[in-house]
């Protein structure tokens, strides 16, 4: 007689082999979804414990506990984790003042002044601003929060009536195309793409998902205002259009595969023409794009935005360049913040309706500059204001408290000239991270070796060093002021050699006359140091630095899936760099892919800072190893730049599609892009090198 439970193992190995599929994994999913809501409804008991660590009982607000005294009341910070807390205002307690008119300021990073904080922040400029309209007369709280969601602002709201506000500002809208999504999400948008395609699940996230969320916080807002009786001021971002580039990991559609190939040999046509100065055919060749990308590729705005501006067509720019940002929202993909044209509308008309003030940054810069589009030296990056930003929007939102007309209150002076300097070099940083124009990082390079070259040498020495960060004798001078250690700590736990900003590299060298140190010869602390022997090529990793980010931690694969022991490639060209003490010849290593090769394809072309080297046979089967002598005569002392240009992927849409619909019934991200090649393996070993 057959033990009890072998006939259960037996049950088991059949319903294992049932749900085997995708189709058994989406449902296993539903009948896991099934217990959970019948879970929640057996629920049982009233207990509930505070979040973010607060005593049960203690009203909290945001990290802050308030807290009743015989001197009144003050908010008083808890212990936070250091990730979270830098999040936050940099101040313990804040004691509330009951006779100045009490404004608090909500929002997300830019509201929080990344990459000022918290030496100069939005809250400063605007305490401030009303100090020298009438001293003592108003108190400016400051609840921004970097990276804040949607859903983080609408818990925020219902928090502020223990505040009693009189004046609520909010300076939000970045961060709500960002996809962080519950399983009921995924599961409407992998409906959505069953039943469609890429277009029709976009479409679904941002007015099924994102419009009704925004609506709902606005709404909320405006009830807690009338329960406290306090007025309302919302800020509408506005997007960095001229001083920002698309991401090249996201420029390609994921369309069926005879649509991507016609899409294909349109852009380089358009690409053509633009280098043959024929405007008008990229305007005729981007709008065939359009019908076929149906506003899924930045590419696609972005050259007609170039064709428009080559023509002087103005506002033909503006409304290409904004496509192209609006592009990359929905798809479920890592991308910068970004405030998109119909949650600025919605935002406009909502708080109208809802009898907000309103000050709208897109119109005060674009009052500022004779361009259509705001000056970029209101920025520091793609969204995230300068200083002189900053004091023009603390002068409209006073504005907006004094019941004055826009323009009677003066911007002040802005930050420190220290203060702005490392600001510029922090959003160098930041730029080279996100692969944004290097001419964007010269500038702001050349400016911050004028105000801070000390900081700016000791950013380059660790660069370009080895090993643990935290043990480079420069980080003591890198990290020594509050806004720089707020923004480069977290760099401090890498491997110096994975850092990568290969462009920041270069514009640090270029300004600081040093395009590469010797290892340990830092001289920045003022103290005597050892002079390192001679640094000799060695074989090198080219991977080593893919992954790696400086201010934003590690890398996350831009379809937010888990990293892979291999490099997945979006974009038809991907770019890879190293260093080398000096120019000598060398072999290139690289163990490759080409899974989705569109028809029989052309071969990936490899080049070394501009000249060809070699060709990679497609390999659709599985990984195929190549090497590449690399002359002498084509590498240089300090940063060499290898560029692959891949042949077109994209051949699996169907299957994609599938899937991915698969995926997100189960709670889980989907692939979205189409790839264009894979990396196991690139390495660079030069000649005659000792090393092992």
């Amino acid at each position: 007689m057959n033990h009890p439970e072998e006939r259960f193992a037996a049950r088991a190995d059949n319903l294992a082999r049932l749900l085997a599929d995708e189709r058994g994994a989406e449902i296993l999913a539903e009948l896991q979804k099934l217990a959970l809501v019948t879970g929640s409804r057996q629920a049982t008991g009233n207990g509930s414990r505070a979040a973010g660590g607060a005593e049960p009982g203690i009203p909290t607000v945001g990290p802050w506990d308030v807290v009743r005294t015989d001197g009144g009341t003050t908010l008083r910070r808890r212990s936070l984790p250091m990730d979270e807390a830098r999040t936050w205002a940099d101040l313990a307690d804040i004691p509330l003042s009951e006779e100045a008119e009490r404004i608090v300021l909500l929002g997300e990073s830019s509201a929080r002044g990344f990459l000022l904080d918290p030496v100069f922040t939005p809250a400063l400029a605007l305490q401030r601003q009303l100090d020298d309209a009438a001293p003592g007369a108003h108190q400016c709280i400051d609840l921004a929060q970097t990276g804040q969601s949607l859903r983080e602002l609408m818990t925020l709201v219902g928090q502020l009536p223990v505040l009693r506000p009189d004046m609520i500002v909010v300076y939000a809208g970045n961060n709500w195309v960002l996809p962080q999504h519950t399983p009921a999400h995924l599961d409407l948008l992998a409906t959505a793409l069953r039943n469609g395609d890429y277009a029709t699940m976009r479409d679904c996230f941002l007015d099924r998902i994102v419009a009704p969320e925004a609506l709902r916080l606005l709404n909320r807002l405006a009830q807690v205002a009338r329960s406290c009786e306090a007025r309302v001021v919302l800020v509408i971002p506005e997007f960095n259009l001229r001083g920002w580039s698309p991401d090249p990991e996201l420029e390609l559609p994921p369309l069926t595969p005879d649509a991507l190939t016609r899409w294909a040999g349109l852009r380089r046509r358009a690409e053509d023409a633009q280098g043959r100065g024929d405007a008008e055919s990229v305007l005729t060749l981007t709008e065939e794009m359009a019908s076929l990308d149906r506003g899924l590729s930045p590419a696609t705005g972005w050259l007609r935005a170039q064709a428009a501006r080559t023509l002087g067509r103005a506002a033909d720019e503006e409304r290409a360049l904004e496509t192209a940002r609006d592009a990359a929202a929905g798809l479920l993909t890592t991308h910068t913040p970004r405030v998109i044209s119909p949650i600025r509308a919605m935002m406009a008309e909502t708080g109208a309706r809802l009898g907000f003030g309103c000050v709208d940054l897109g119109a005060l810069l674009r009052h500022r500059t004779p361009h259509t589009l705001p000056d970029p030296s209101y920025f520091l990056d793609y969204c995230h204001l300068s200083d002189q930003g900053i004091e023009l929007l603390a002068a409209a939102v006073t504005d907006e408290i004094r019941g004055l007309p826009q323009g009677t209150t003066p911007p002040g002076p802005g930050a420190s000239e220290k203060a702005r300097a490392m600001s510029f070099l922090l959003a160098a940083v930041h730029n080279s991270f996100y692969g944004q124009p290097e001419e964007r990082v010269a500038e702001l390079t050349r400016a911050a070796v004028l105000g801070v070259p000390e900081t700016a040498q000791a950013l380059l020495d660790v660069l370009q060093a080895d090993g643990p960060v935290w043990t480079h004798p420069a980080v003591t001078t890198l990290v020594a002021t509050p806004q720089a250690h707020r923004y480069l700590a977290p760099m401090l736990t890498r491997q110096a050699e994975t850092l990568g900003m290969w462009s920041l590299r270069r514009c640090l060298g270029r300004e600081t006359g040093n395009t590469l140190r010797p290892d340990g010869c830092d001289g920045v602390n003022g103290g005597e140091s050892t002079p390192a022997p001679e640094p000799r090529p060695r074989t090198t990793d080219l991977l080593a630095a893919v992954e790696q980010g400086l201010i934003d931690g590690a890398f996350r694969p831009p379809n937010h899936l888990p990293e892979r022991s291999y490099l997945q490639c979006f974009g038809r060209t991907s770019t890879l760099a190293f260093e080398l003490p000096e120019a000598v010849a060398g072999e290139l290593t690289l163990v490759y892919r080409t899974p989705e090769a569109v028809g029989r394809g052309e071969p990936a072309t490899v080049l070394a800072n501009g000249t060809e080297i070699g060709n990679l046979p497609v390999a659709t089967d599985g990984w195929r190893r190549l090497r590449l002598a690399v002359p002498a005569s084509v590498v240089r002392t300090g940063g060499n730049r290898l560029v692959i240009h891949w042949p077109l992927g994209g051949a699996q849409w169907q299957v994609r599609r599938t899937s991915d619909a698969a995926a997100m019934a189960r709670s889980e991200f989907p692939m979205v892009l189409p790839v264009q090649g894979e990396l196991f393996e690139a390495v660079f070993a030069p000649q005659a090198s000792s090393d092992t």
